[in-house]
């Protein structure tokens, strides 16, 4: 571990416990965690400042495989390594301190190459942990990140720490787009980006245990994917449904999320939104459709 890791890895822990010049063990007072997620953050707009959060915790961090375990920020800053909900824990721990307002984004994506044991290992979630957890399935499973708010322009932004993608061109593009997509900022997440191949719903919540009742779906998966074709993928042929589809399947998506349903009951209509999508992409490659 470097020298500036270990520093930051300590102070962010709250331990006394840093490093000199040469890398020893050496004994200093804490470091409060708003004093050093304002060095990190800096001045400028909100959106910068989570920019930079975000890429301190993407050049520090290593991501993990979820182990279904929920650990502290603190815990997970020990480990160094966490999954989507843990790296977005430590975000939103730190702008926390800086009283920027954040809230939790929990989402469902269409995963592909999937295989009857995937199944029989979701099923086995299901019936040992609840219906909640039926958010991972044959063909999707489910993601987190946060929305971030910008009081200057009365908006709420995605903030991805797992991905590395802040603000909602640049979020669109890395999980929407048609055709070409910006590689995640961590090599080690590219893997696991290639399987989300398009989210079906989006839904926010102040808790990370939820409820994860603010219905973002629209916003995001109609609204902001027309946007970033500049208002050309809607005159897509199947749009229409694409949008009434996205719209019906997020309904129960929702009550997955608050335990009130088992996804795995409508595995077919995944595999029918995932056909759709693919007949945007194909669309969008006949006429030549590039996002901006």
């Amino acid at each position: 571990m470097s020298a500036r890791l270990a520093v930051a890895v300590a102070m962010l822990v709250g331990r006394a416990a840093l490093v000199d010049a040469q890398g020893a063990p050496a004994i200093a007072p804490a470091v409060p965690i708003a004093q050093l997620a304002d060095s990190i953050a800096g001045r400028g707009t909100v959106l910068e400042r989570t920019t930079r959060l975000v890429h301190w915790i993407n050049d520090r961090f290593d991501w993990s495989a979820t182990d279904y375990q929920q650990r502290s920020p603190r815990e997970i800053i020990a480990r160094r390594s966490g999954n989507c909900a843990d790296l977005a824990s430590v975000l939103r721990l730190m702008l926390d301190s800086l009283s920027v307002r954040s809230r939790w984004v929990h989402e469902i994506n269409i995963q592909p190459g999937t295989t009857p044991a995937r199944q029989k290992t979701a099923d086995s979630l299901v019936s040992a942990r609840g219906l909640s957890f039926s958010v991972f399935g044959l063909q999707h499973n489910d993601h987190v990140w946060l929305e971030v708010y910008d009081d200057a322009a009365d908006r709420w932004f995605p903030a991805d720490a797992a991905y590395g993608v802040v603000g909602e061109p640049a979020w669109a593009a890395a999980r929407l787009s048609l055709e070409r997509r910006p590689a995640p900022r961590v090599a080690a997440v590219g893997p696991i980006a290639a399987d989300m191949v398009v989210p079906f719903v989006v839904a926010a919540g102040v808790r990370r245990s939820g409820p994860y009742d603010i219905d973002r779906t629209r916003h995001y998966l109609v609204d902001a994917f027309d946007r970033i074709y500049g208002g050309k993928a809607s005159a897509l042929p199947s749009w229409p449904a694409w949008v009434r589809d996205v719209e019906a399947l997020s309904v129960h998506a929702r009550a997955a999320f608050a335990g009130q349903t088992n996804l795995h009951a409508h595995t077919a209509d995944i595999a029918a939104l995932a056909a759709t999508y693919e007949r945007l992409r194909r669309e969008a490659l006949e006429r030549g459709l590039r996002w901006r």
